[in-house]
């Protein structure tokens, strides 16, 4: 009698919990029995887990069948709101150009994008090698995202292998070209001007972390650049030598310490700049790191202190890509590194240059590790620096 009533009662809260879906209790007999059928022979597993299991992963298919691209596009960036402004402007960016070129990836769902359908979308969308590498680790990164919400099972794009990226050779600026553009700083702008443009040229500091510096970050006396984690792009904080000629251009004035060293509008003042020194489209990205790379190794042969000063992980890309010495002197890298073109300037004569820099720089025009006779400074620049004024179109 116990056992009868015990079965009343499961076969009263088996039909309350199917109650409104118009599924029967016979219905739901036959489901529990067509998943038990699917089971291994000679499984030891409960009968209960197995069809737990079988259900959870229908779910997830159904879960991950209904996420589309767009949408999952949107929450991710959502999640990236924590970012810099710039950084997600570059993801949402990248996204947006990806649907432009491929409509059809929008109303796709996560599940059932393959492999192939990923690498025609990046070829179709970036023409080259590096753009093609940018856009598969936004693609790679998104996707990661999918699989941890289970909008999918695996993530396609990591079977897409990088594009081979044959590193071009960029000429560092010559003396002359790097007088004349920050002549045309100068010309173009002032102190302001002149202080921003230095630091790119003067201590290969990346552009955008330049465009988030402050002016606290700025301790002439300690001859020190601090480029603190929330600006810098590898999220580390270091500090940049500030070299003599850099002292130059950042002159003795007090400035408000949380004034940006780069002065409002400083993209279209930057571009007016380097047009007006005579560069225009003939401007390459990073030519200005790889000049005070190309400069720095040949003036100490210290590529770990020159590496510290960038701010990369490991030598091997400042090897392989940033240091450009062809060319150069040992008296064109004291030049460079010292400003002596600039030494007549109303800003040089107003420097005191500290013991620490005479000792980091001196007066010798070649690397300390080789000793050879001094070459003399060039004599008074002021003319030399109002001809580059001159040139500024």
């Amino acid at each position: 009698m116990g056992i009868i009533n015990t079965m009343d009662n499961e076969i009263t809260s088996a039909k309350e919990l199917l109650r409104g879906t118009g599924i029967s209790l016979l219905d739901a007999a036959r489901f529990v029995r067509n998943i038990l059928d699917s089971k291994p022979a000679g499984s030891r597993e409960p009968d209960i887990l197995f069809c737990s299991k079988v259900v959870e992963t229908g779910r997830r298919h159904v879960r991950s069948a209904e996420m589309k691209f767009s949408d999952g596009f949107e929450i991710y960036l959502k999640s990236k709101a924590h970012l810099r402004p710039d950084s997600l402007r570059d993801i949402r960016y990248l996204g947006k150009r990806l649907i432009k070129f491929n409509p059809e990836i929008a109303k796709r769902n996560f599940s059932e994008i393959s492999r192939s359908d990923c690498e025609e979308w990046l070829n179709k969308t970036f023409a080259t090698p590096p753009q093609f590498n940018k856009g598969r680790s936004f693609l790679h990164a998104i996707f990661e995202f999918a699989l941890k919400r289970e909008w999918l099972s695996s993530n396609p794009v990591k079977l897409i292998e990088k594009r081979r990226v044959i590193e071009r050779e960029i000429k560092p600026l010559t003396l002359s070209e790097a007088r004349r553009l920050m002549g045309c700083a100068e010309s173009f702008g002032g102190q302001n001007c002149m202080a921003a443009a230095a630091i790119l040229l003067y201590a290969g500091i990346r552009p955008r972390e330049v465009r988030r510096l402050k002016w606290r970050d700025i301790d002439i006396a300690e001859n020190s650049i601090t480029v603190r984690s929330a600006c810098s792009k590898t999220g580390g904080a270091r500090q940049v030598e500030i070299c003599p000629a850099l002292k130059v251009f950042l002159g003795g004035n007090a400035h408000p310490p949380e004034i940006s060293v780069c002065p409002p509008d400083w993209p279209r003042r930057w571009k007016r700049i380097r047009d007006g020194a005579g560069f225009g489209n003939a401007w390459v990205q990073d030519v200005l790191r790889h000049t005070y790379a190309s400069y720095h190794a040949k003036r100490f042969r210290d590529l770990p202190r020159l590496q510290a000063d960038m701010g990369h992980r490991d030598l091997s890309l400042l090897r392989s890509r940033y240091v450009n010495m062809r060319g150069i002197s040992s008296s064109d890298a004291f030049a460079f590194l010292k400003a002596t073109d600039f030494y007549n300037t109303k800003s040089a004569r107003s420097l005191e240059y500290s013991g620490n820099f005479a000792q980091n720089y001196g007066d010798n025009p070649t690397p300390t590790i080789r000793q050879q006779p001094a070459i003399p400074q060039p004599a008074s620049s002021a003319s030399q620096l109002r001809h580059s004024r001159g040139q500024c179109r």
